[in-house]
């Protein structure tokens, strides 16, 4: 019983943390949004993300930091660049991994008030070269 256990407890630890979300995605939020762009990196259970995107042609960025369980991923968001007008500092962001792993869906909310819909599409992994070669 006690061998079952242990292998259980690999085999979930190894599917907990084996998303492999490192890489360059683009918002597609909304049409409102220009350049959109977020890098996430994921270590061991630990997000971390930067997103830059504008609107109306100013620049917006934020940055974040938080967890990754399974296919979920929560983090705080900490604006470094506002839109002109906008009073947004800070919020949080929880999204899941799509099961082909290209989509991250979810919704965000600031301390603003705000709150909707967010996704994320793959556009670049962070774990290949370009020509496809795994780094090492």
């Amino acid at each position: 019983m006690k061998k079952l256990f242990f292998l259980f407890s690999i085999f979930i630890s190894l599917n907990i943390f084996g998303q492999d979300i490192n890489g360059v995605w683009a918002d597609s939020s909304s049409s409102s949004f220009t350049n959109p762009t977020a890098v996430f990196a994921i270590k061991n259970d630990s997000v971390y993300m930067t997103h830059y995107v504008e609107f109306n042609g100013h620049p917006f960025v934020e940055h974040g930091i938080g967890t990754i369980k399974g296919n979920q991923l929560h983090y705080k968001v900490f604006v470094t660049v506002q839109v002109p007008d906008w009073t947004t500092t800070q919020g949080e962001h929880v999204l899941t991994l799509s099961e082909d792993g290209n989509t991250l869906r979810g919704f965000f909310k600031d301390n603003s008030g705000n709150s909707g819909p967010i996704v994320f599409k793959r556009k670049l992994p962070i774990s290949k070269n370009l020509n496809g070669t795994k780094l090492d």
